[in-house]
This record gives structure tokens, sequence and C-alpha cells, in this order.
């Protein structure tokens, strides 16, 4: 007897360390799963696959501390749990009106037999993707500790295709590349934008790979909150790579104390119409923290912004950058009442005004400087009292600009009193930007931190949290990346985090590939404040540094990006004057913000994408469809409307001639009408798109 105890005793361990082997969450359709290993000498390891084919093959985990502690072996697991989740959530605004979060999660206790300290493995699998995150619970082997280096690696299977840009520890503003991995980040192949951090061999997140002809996966993280950014390494000449953390500028990478969740690391996985359609980011993230969000509102906005890019204006009044100026002074109080007499006459609720405090003059280099604003003092020629009275006399608003330069130690303490006087000047949106370097100071010629470690993530997070408290939305550029954390804040509206229009303005801009390139790489994490709606194509009258200042798209195009580049708050970007007399003009006043729902109809990464938009409360749908450099057709079946249902549509199309560079203002207004189960015909110009407006017939 006593040896048949021995025995099952013996059995039960067996079978104890097989069930450890394989820790696997399989998604509620049973294509994606997540799988968890540990070697026997405590190595772990993770895989992440789709319908039986590996996507990730075994790849490192774990951490290095400062103290010189690892935690990479010699781990061994307690307990495993398992657990799901089938819920609808409403969103404040987004694309869908209503979001589906439905996962199984497996959940690995763990423990360094040496040190005894415990970290947990928290794994979800979703019908769009597979994430995991790393916890450490309180504990007295770990309390407060510096991570130096996160071990967390991607092997992928194969030298997938990807679509990246350079990593930079401190600008998202770079072109996008595709290559195989083991090509990413090469500088002898790749020209990479003029940035100073920059980094060889290193790609930004979302970075996207293209499995097969059908299926993509999407590398990024969800819930950045307390944590620094994360890049992607390539290893050497593999399709190899590993998580690379932004530092503080002493080389740290993570400051925390015990207990600390990680970021999730995502993988959303599918077609590229469902790459784009994912909702995982923001599922892997807190519910709204608010309890009321009536104040919280979608809608599009004008500005004296453009007029600044493209040299017409200036937002210093004297001088900028340490020299004088040749133009006047955008942000002045007669410039603000035309354009809020604009926004009056044609129904646009806002007008962003840039350059009207003081503190431009006194830049002595690019976009930098500390201590030179004050945020609350407008220039001579600006009388920000009046402009607001003169705004609210008229039914609009004025989106308030806070030009930081990334002077964080003065910015930060001063923003209760900021936001208090937006409240008082019945501003709802504040523009929050971060140019320059981190609390850079003239004196030393050194700054302190960078715009993409724990330490601005944490300003920036504060930044949006403090806007609440004042029921303020904001619009955030030269931001941390997002990470779905719109759920949590929702009156966090728009980040730009990518080359957006301005680069159109003053280099050799944007190609007609980047629009059809975002959709699934940089909108795969939240709605980017793009800024469409440019009319007249060639922006500079006078030569520059580049020959071909203009902007590479067709006026059908640009409306198309209203509903191809996803924000709720979008502006129409052009000069006033520009949309004066314009038949075109009339879809950039028509088409809303709000949404109900959202369908892809078509997409392939860097050619072509296409989605229908029903608007939220009124049966109505918008449709945009756009292209690279190549001329595309399409027809659609619209089995998407409702049954007897009659509809009335405007097509805004490239004309017969029309060219992105050779004919770019050439467009056909078509009305016709259509029912459901209808085929619509699309027709894209070279760099061209497609806007369509089904409105229902009374």
């Amino acid at each position: 007897m006593k040896t048949l105890s021995i025995l099952f005793a013996a059995f039960l361990l067996v079978s104890c360390s097989n069930n450890y082997d394989k820790l696997q969450v399989v998604s509620p359709d049973s294509k994606n799963s997540i799988s968890f290993s540990v070697s026997e000498d405590g190595k772990l390891t993770y895989q992440v696959s789709r319908e039986n084919q590996v996507l990730l093959s075994p790849s490192p985990m774990g951490f290095e501390f400062k103290d010189g502690r690892s935690l990479c072996n010699d781990i061994s697991v307690i307990k495993v749990s398992h657990d799901s989740k089938n819920e609808k959530w409403k969103t404040v605004w987004g694309q869908n009106e209503e979001v589906l979060n439905h996962y199984n999660e497996l959940t690995v206790n763990l423990r360094q037999e040496s040190s005894g300290i415990r970290m947990n493995l928290i794994a979800r699998a979703f019908n769009d993707g597979v994430a995991f995150r790393y916890e450490f619970p309180e504990q007295a082997a770990l309390d407060s500790f510096v991570i130096s280096n996160e071990l967390t690696g991607f092997n992928f299977a194969s030298d997938y295709s990807a679509w990246w840009g350079y990593a930079d520890y401190d600008n998202y503003e770079k072109k996008y590349y595709n290559s195989p991995i083991s090509e990413i980040g090469d500088i002898n192949k790749y020209a990479r934008h003029v940035g100073k951090e920059e980094r060889e061999f290193m790609s930004n997140t979302p970075m996207t790979v293209e499995i097969n002809d059908s299926i993509v996966m999407c590398v990024h993280e969800a819930e950045l909150t307390d944590y620094p950014d994360m890049s992607l390494e390539r290893l050497g000449d593999t399709h190899s790579m590993k998580a690379h953390l932004t530092p503080w500028m002493n080389g740290d990478l993570v400051r925390a104390k015990a207990p600390l969740k990680t970021p999730w690391r995502t993988f959303q996985i599918g077609t590229a119409a469902e790459l784009a359609s994912s909702d995982m980011l923001m599922n892997l993230n807190a519910p709204c923290e608010f309890p009321d969000t009536d104040w919280i509102e979608t809608y599009k906005y004008i500005g004296i912004w453009w007029e600044m890019h493209t040299g017409k204006s200036a937002w210093a009044e004297k001088k900028q950058f340490g020299k004088p100026i040749n133009r006047p002074h955008g942000a002045n109080t007669a410039n603000a009442k035309r354009h809020i007499d604009f926004a009056a006459k044609h129904g646009f609720p806002e007008v962003l005004i840039e350059g009207w405090d003081k503190g431009w003059d006194d830049m002595n280099g690019s976009w930098t400087g500390y201590g030179i604003f004050d945020w609350t003092t407008p220039t001579d020629d600006y009388d920000i009292e009046e402009v607001c009275r003169y705004a609210r006399e008229k039914g609009v608003r004025i989106m308030m600009y806070f030009e930081t330069i990334s002077d964080i130690d003065h910015f930060e303490p001063a923003m209760d009193k900021l936001f208090a006087m937006c409240n008082r000047l019945g501003i709802k949106t504040i523009k929050v930007g971060y140019t320059g370097d981190v609390n850079y100071n003239y004196e030393t010629n050194k700054y302190r931190e960078h715009h993409h470690g724990q330490y601005m993530v944490r300003h920036y997070n504060k930044m949006v949290r403090t806007a609440a408290k004042y029921k303020l939305m904001v619009i955030n550029h030269e931001p941390i990346k997002y990470t779905g954390e719109q759920r949590t804040y929702p009156n966090l509206m728009a980040r730009e985090g990518a080359r957006g229009q301005e680069y159109n303005a003053w280099s050799e801009g944007n190609s007609p590939e980047h629009t059809v390139v975002l959709p699934f790489t940089r909108l795969v994490s939240g709605p980017m404040d793009y800024t469409p709606g440019i009319f007249k194509m060639n922006v500079r009258s006078k030569k520059t540094s580049y020959m071909d200042c203009s902007v590479k798209s067709t006026i059908c195009k640009e409306l198309a990006l209203l509903l191809t580049i996803y924000s709720p708050i979008q502006m129409a970007a052009d000069l006033p004057e520009n949309y004066e007399g314009v038949p075109a003009f009339q879809f950039l006043k028509d088409v809303p913000t709000a949404w109900e729902r959202s369908i892809v109809l078509n997409a392939k990464i860097g050619d072509y994408y296409t989605v229908a938009r029903k608007e939220k409360n009124t049966g109505n749908w918008y449709i945009g469809s756009i292209t690279d450099e190549n001329p595309r057709e399409f027809e659609f079946c619209l089995d998407f409307l409702e049954p007897n249902v009659h509809y009335e549509v405007t097509t805004y199309s490239d004309g017969k001639d029309a060219h992105w560079s050779k004919n770019p203002t050439s467009v056909n207004i078509i009305k016709s009408e259509v029912r459901k189960g209808d085929v619509i015909k699309v027709k894209l110009a070279p760099g061209g798109g497609q806007a369509i407006q089904i409105k229902c017939i009374e």
C-alpha cells in the first residue's frame, strides 16, 4: 500500500509538471492562442499561434534589475487559474457605439526559488488577438526597485514583411517602410528621418507584419500608464526582436514599487480589415473613470494653424527662433474674428488659435525653451477677452492652444491655474503641444528627460486627468503613443504621434501611400489629429529647400480622409479663402463625427482602404475610400443599409483627368438614389479618393 501511495504521488507530480509545461489560453473562436512554458532550469518563454500556425516561436521573458538580480531563470509555477468575460460596453465616442469585450484569460502565479520574488503572468485571448502582461504583487522581496532590462523577446516564426518606422526616444513622426523583419532599421538600406535619437535596427510600435496574403499581426502595447514606451529592437541579421524601453537619462528604465502591473504586450491578429476594426487595445484598458461624460462631445473645427505652416503668417510677433520674421503674426484679434465669422457662417463650432501668447519671440533655438512662457499673457495684438466674447456672441468657441515646448518644470505646476482660466473663458477643448527637448536649459545646453520615457508618460497622463477635473477635452501633439486609454479617459480626444498634414507644407511631404499605411499601423492604437481637408495642394508660392512643397492628394482624397483617418474631433485644415465658392466644401460641412457603427469594406496595407460609417441617431451612412499612387476601381454591395428605405446618395469622386500631382482639384459631384442591396461603384484616381454621403429620404 505504501508503495502504491508513493507511485500515485509521483504520478500527480509528473502530471502537474506536464500541465505547467504548456500553459495556454485560446480565443473564444478557437483561432488565436498564447502559451507559456517553463524549462527544466526555470526559464520562461511564450508562443503565439493562429489556427495551429505558429506566428511567434518560443520567445524569452523576464527582467534584470539595477541591483544585479535577474528574473529570467530558476522560476517555478505556483498556481494556475482561468477566467473569461463576455460583455458589451458603450463608448462615449468611437468608431462604434457598442464594443464587444469577449476573451478567455489565464493567470500563472510564479516564484523565483533562489530570491523568493513572486511574479504573475496574465494572458488574454480575444477573437482579434492575444496579449499578456507581467504583475509584481506586493511583497517583502521586491519593495522599491529599478528595472534595467525587460527581456521580453519576439521570435517571429518567419522573416515576415513588416511595416515599420525608425524608433526614437522623442518623436514618432517617421516615414513608414516595408521590408523583411531582418532589414528593420538598416540605415544602409532605408534613409532615416532627421532626428538625434533615432535608433538603428529598431522600430516604433505599432509595428505590423504580414503573415500571408490574408493574415496580418500588429505588435504594440496597451494600458501604458506608469512605464516607459516599448520599441522593438532587431537582434542582428535575424527576424527576432526584443523589447527596448526608453530610459531615464541616467539609464534606469523603470522606477517602481510593488505592486506593479506592466503594460500589456499585444498582438492583434486577423485580416487587414479586421485589424483596422480591432477594439482589443481599448478592451485591455480600465472602464471610463468619469461618472459624468455629458460634457464630452465630438465635432469639427477650423483654425489659425495651416497658415503658419505654409508661411503666410507666423507664431511669433517679431522674431522666431532668434531671427527676425518678415511675415505677419497670425494670432491677432482681427484675424481671429475673421475665422470666427467663417466658422459661424458654415456651422463649425470651434476655432483653434495658435501663437496667441507671449514667449514665441524668446525661443533662441528651434521649438525649445525653459521658463519663457507663462501661458496666460496674450501678445500685444491679441485681445483674448474680446476674442472669446466675440466667439460667444457668434455661437462659436475658441480651442485653447498651449505649446509647452516640453517645459514640464513650469507647465505642470501651472496646469490647474491654466485650465481654470479656460473654464472662465468658455473654452471646452485644449490642444497641448510638446515640441522641443524636455526641460531644455539654454544655459547648460542640456535637456533632462526623453518624451517617451517613464517621466513623460506620467506627465501626459497627469495632464489628461487634470484637464478632466475642469471638464476639458484634450488634443495632444508630440504625445506619448495611444495604447487604448481613450476608454478610461474619453476626454483624450486625439493624439498626433505620426507624420501629419503639416509635413506637406515644409518638407518633401507625405507620399500618396502614407495615408493607406496609417490605418494599419498608427491608427490601430487610437484616433489621430491628422488635420485633413486641404483643397489648395501647392502650398508655397516661393521656392524652399524642397522644390515640391505640396499635398500629394486629390481634393476627393482629402474629403475621404475625414472617414479613413478616424478622430472624434476633425479639423477642416485649409485656409477659409480656399474653401469659399468650392462645391466640394459642402462635404466637409456635412460629414459628422459621431458614429454608431463602422464597417471596413476593403483593405490592403499600403494600397487601399475603404470604410463605411453610420451616423449616430440618423440612419445616414458615409463612405470614404482612398488609394496610393495607383488608380483603383471597386464595387460594393450596400447590404448594410436598412430594408424598405430610400436613400439619396451624393458622391464626391475624382474627375476623369484627376491625378494627385497633375490635376488634384478635379471633382465630380453626382446625386442618385439607392436601396439596400444595390451596388455602388468607386473609381479612384492616382493618389485619389472618393467620399460618399448616403442620406435617408423621408
